[in-house]
């Protein structure tokens, strides 16, 4: 697993995750926000594999679901190469009973805001690459 850091981005006022290390602020804030980023990016991650695994037991189109694949890939991946374990399986049997849409829009909104957070050029192209694709699946429902 690589060493992260957390980088305070002054365009947008926010913490990101970096690979480089910022000594702008105190070190013992930066550890903090680095400790509320990496969960955050971990349970969208999860967020989305488990809106994914959903998707993929209600859409029937075969390329609808070629995309769902490629998107499952990618947030695997995109998991193991940060936190360097695998995604949990979960039960997805509490879920409410949301229609398509919802699902779809939920993981566009996930992987924005995951993308939002990573400033790892590697990481941040898979993110738009995830965000892409749900966009996509999204116009063709």
């Amino acid at each position: 697993m690589r060493k992260f850091f957390c980088n305070y981005n002054s365009l947008s006022e926010k913490y990101e995750l970096s690979l480089s290390k910022n000594m702008l602020f105190n070190p013992h804030v930066n550890v903090l926000a680095e400790n509320t980023l990496l969960p955050e990016i971990k349970q969208c991650l999860q967020n989305i594999y488990d809106l994914t695994t959903l998707l993929k037991d209600k859409i029937t189109n075969e390329e609808q679901l070629k995309i769902l694949d490629n998107c499952e890939l990618l947030t695997s991946n995109l998991f193991y190469s940060l936190f360097a374990s695998p995604l949990n399986l979960t039960e997805n049997n509490n879920q409410a009973q949301l229609t398509i849409k919802d699902y779809v829009v939920k993981c566009v909104e996930f992987a924005s805001k995951i993308e939002s957070i990573v400033n790892i050029p590697e990481y941040n192209r898979i993110c738009v690459q995830l965000k892409n694709n749900y966009q996509n699946l999204l116009n063709q429902l």
